[in-house]
């Protein structure tokens, strides 16, 4: 008979279940594969990921805490909507925390700028591969390992939120892009080479760069959010 697990070693599973469910649903959210407003079946979730109630409740209370999702009193989880009325807001938040980054971020932080080249290099792949769901998770973790050199919990923490927000809009226009590839490309190269502009006023210690750099970054992230919305009269949070 195999040795019966400790309650250490079934904690240990439980959150390693808990972190896997968190990725699966934020990735199905992200894509669109569960769309803002549904209301998520918790019981669909467990048999779906093969996982007990504990992980899964815990993956949703995790969501919930990025801004993912969202729990009613009464009705349960569900995806959180975006509106345009929020975008303002957003794009106001979202300037606050790259510029709060850039001037706080520790510029000798260990292996910070090793890190960044090689999030790039995974970027940079997913693009030339037109994975959407990748580049959008690798653009987010370049911008949130500058975050985590500020070792500022709670700008990290804001930082994390404000990104998955961020994630969520430019997925959808990924998808809308990407059907003009010459476009899509163009756009795609120039924030690659942003981000490397990015790396390199790390590398010399200039933040005055990095301050400008990251600022007009931001910038051309929320033009061209808003462009979109203007040229399609669509809002960009609803489904194809």
């Amino acid at each position: 008979m195999p040795p019966r697990k400790s309650a250490k070693d079934e904690g240990a599973a439980e959150l390693s279940l808990a972190v896997a469910a968190t990725n699966t649903i934020r990735d199905r959210i992200l894509d669109l594969t569960l769309q803002p407003g549904l209301q998520l079946d918790e019981t669909m979730l467990r048999n779906d990921l093969g996982i007990s109630r504990t992980p899964a409740r815990e993956a949703l209370n995790r969501l919930t805490t990025e801004g993912l999702i969202e729990m009613r009193p009464n009705r349960g989880f569900f995806v959180r909507p975006l509106d345009l009325g929020d975008l303002t807001q957003f794009f106001e938040a979202y300037l606050v925390i790259e510029r709060s980054s850039a001037y706080y971020c520790r510029m000798s932080h260990p292996h910070l700028v090793k890190d960044l080249e090689a999030i790039q290099t995974h970027h940079t792949r997913a693009v030339n591969n037109h994975i959407f769901v990748e580049i959008s998770h690798h653009n987010a973790a370049f911008h949130l390992r500058i975050a985590e050199a500020t070792e500022n919990e709670y700008l990290i923490s804001f930082a994390q939120r404000l990104h998955n927000i961020a994630r969520r809009l430019a997925y959808y226009v990924y998808q809308r892009e990407s059907s003009e590839q010459q476009a899509f490309q163009y756009r795609q190269r120039i924030i690659v080479d942003e981000h490397i502009a990015i790396i390199d006023s790390i590398r010399n210690g200039n933040r005055e760069h990095l301050l400008v750099t990251i600022t007009d970054h931001a910038e051309r992230f929320r033009r061209r959010i808003g462009h979109f919305i203007e040229g399609t009269g669509k809002p960009v949070f609803m489904p194809a």
